[in-house]
């Protein structure tokens, strides 16, 4: 995934295609959601044959990380990559997710500085990014 995306889509037009339950309340629009901050995910529920949609922190801390100090770094993974990279490889055997975007942020160097562009994901669908994590953590990987 990307560094930065948006959410501006109610919470029951997010869950309706993928047949979530939530008990989480309705959210107002974000259109700049960056790493370390709560974010909506769909989840399946370990016991039950239900999707739930629940509230978890971007980020990704790995097992032998001794603090959550690198966690906003490890917010990215090729989707080739992630599973030979010790730091997601168990996430993302055990702990997957999806992500509701519905647009996403890349940055273009023009000189010295950057300029952000907003790529909008088609609204008569709901876009989804695979994710992964633990204890509340989420790591997100574009599709």
């Amino acid at each position: 995934m990307c560094g930065r995306y948006r959410l501006s889509r109610r919470k029951q037009i997010v869950e309706e295609p993928f047949g979530s339950v939530s008990e989480e309340e309705d959210w107002t629009p974000r259109y700049n959601i960056a790493p370390t901050q709560p974010v909506p995910v769909i989840r399946q529920n370990p016991k039950e044959p239900v999707r739930e949609l629940s509230l978890v922190r971007w980020r990704l801390i790995p097992s032998w990380a001794k603090d959550s100090s690198g966690a906003a770094r490890m917010i990215d993974a090729r989707s080739e990559m992630a599973a030979t990279k010790p730091a997601f490889s168990e996430a993302l055997k055990f702990c997957r997710c999806l992500i509701p975007p519905d647009g996403f942020y890349e940055w273009q160097k023009e000189g010295s500085a950057k300029q952000a562009y907003c790529f909008e994901i088609n609204e008569v669908t709901c876009s989804r990014s695979r994710g992964y994590g633990r204890n509340g953590e989420t790591q997100a990987e574009r599709p």
